[in-house]
């Protein structure tokens, strides 16, 4: 009997499955908050992306620059085929260099880039080299699930590198997009537990213009040539030498001006849509319920740093305004409305606030960009519908509701 008993036990360790990976969402959790616990980074990626449908195909290529130390010291870099700039501080004065205009600014530094809400389509890819590790950082957020494929060992600058592969889709997701199917595959340093490349798979569509939208394939590469965590930088990286041909501006060149909002004219005169808000409880408010009464519609996201900072001054502008009947809303766009509730509770925000689940109240109110404010008056017409606005502009936008607002357009409570 002893021999028949050591084949069976020989038998089963053979066949008996090895013991079972980790979860695949606890190690995006775990990548998600070294990035987010960063205080000073090196990382450099290349983004390439493919758009197609039945009659196009196009091909674009982006390369980001981050790097990051203590102190205000930043260099941000981004270069595409419709833009190319460089925001560099030294913790005490501020450069930006537009490369295709040849121009650049120098001013007092700011703690954070990009310190407006609205900048130059020149700076579109440097505000994404600025917001790499923030979206790595918050990634895991938005999911409920993942899964692990087989690993694989990929190059990276000629050096070979074993990697964990995680895969998640729509119904990975906390919230499920309307508007948009999505797949993404992702290889993560398996000694380091750091991303290397990002796969992505979309299905979306391309508004061309209102109403009309062309199905879109989209596949986008990201893969992260340089990545390094609290690591010591040379001065020079935070040093800005102007080629001969630059041009010194007094301002930021190029400016995209507040006054261009497109999306505006479409709806600007128009009633409301008739949209429904349905709390956490679920209970559910229709916007014509409101009909009598002016409302501010505020689109914004925790996630979106203009926003966040455009809170306190809102706040202020409530309390003037909550005994004078005026409505207040906001909509947040977070992947999870957990991390919305929690700053609302935090900011002891007093108005009320709903989750855009599935994106439909954005839809609704042609949201391109947040924040987005949207101001309708008591016969439901919009009056106001700006992305990026100063406060100074809402407050003149309600001033003209109705004789109990005039003051609140001279008003200084706002911090400009």
């Amino acid at each position: 009997m002893p021999f028949p008993i050591v084949l069976l036990l020989a038998f089963l360790a053979q066949g008996a499955p090895s013991a079972p990976q980790s979860d695949a969402l606890a190690l995006l959790n775990e990548v998600s908050q070294r990035y987010a616990d960063a205080k000073s980074y090196h990382i450099e990626a290349i983004k390439e992306r493919t758009s197609s449908n039945e009659l196009q195909h196009s091909w674009q290529k982006t390369l980001f620059t981050a790097i990051v130390m203590p102190g205000g010291r930043y260099r941000y870099e981004g270069r595409s085929a419709y833009s190319a700039a460089i925001v560099v501080s030294d913790g005490t004065t501020q450069w930006r260099y537009h490369l295709n205009e040849h121009r650049y600014t120098q001013q007092p530094a700011s703690r954070k880039y990009p310190e407006e809400s609205i900048i130059s389509q020149e700076e579109n890819a440097t505000m994404e080299a600025a917001d790499l590790v923030s979206e790595i950082a918050h990634r895991a957020h938005r999911l409920k699930s993942a899964v692990f494929l087989p690993d694989e060992t990929i190059s990276v600058k000629g050096n070979s590198v074993e990697c964990y592969v995680v895969r998640y889709s729509d119904n990975d997701l906390k919230t499920l997009r309307s508007d948009l199917r999505r797949d993404e595959t992702l290889w993560i340093d398996k000694s380091r537990k750091v991303l290397l490349k990002t796969l992505s798979r979309m299905e979306t569509h391309v508004s061309v213009t209102p109403g009309v939208r062309i199905p879109m394939h989209v596949e986008e590469t990201v893969t992260y040539q340089t990545v390094e965590f609290d690591q010591q930088e040379p001065a020079s990286s935070f040093a800005f030498v102007a080629p001969p041909d630059a041009i010194l501006g007094t301002e930021s060149p190029n400016a995209v001006s507040k006054d261009v909002q497109p999306e505006a004219d479409n709806l600007l005169g128009k009633s409301a849509p008739e949209v429904r808000f349905k709390s956490p409880e679920g209970k559910i408010i229709a916007l014509s319920s409101f009909r009598g009464k002016p409302v501010f519609v505020e689109f914004w996201a925790t996630w979106c740093v203009p926003c966040v900072d455009l809170m306190p001054d809102l706040s202020k502008l409530y309390l003037e305004t909550q005994n004078r009947g005026l409505a207040w809303i906001s909509v947040d766009s977070d992947e999870d409305s957990d991390d919305a509730a929690k700053f609302i509770s935090r900011e002891h925000i007093p108005w009320l606030n709903y989750h855009d689940e599935d994106g439909t109240l954005g839809k609704a109110f042609e949201r391109e960009a947040i924040p987005l404010g949207v101001l309708i008056d008591a016969d439901g017409k919009i009056t106001f519908h700006r992305a990026g606005y100063d406060i100074s502009d809402l407050r003149a936008a309600i001033a003209k509701l109705g004789p109990q607002f005039g003051s609140i357009a001279s008003s200084s409570a706002d911090s400009k």
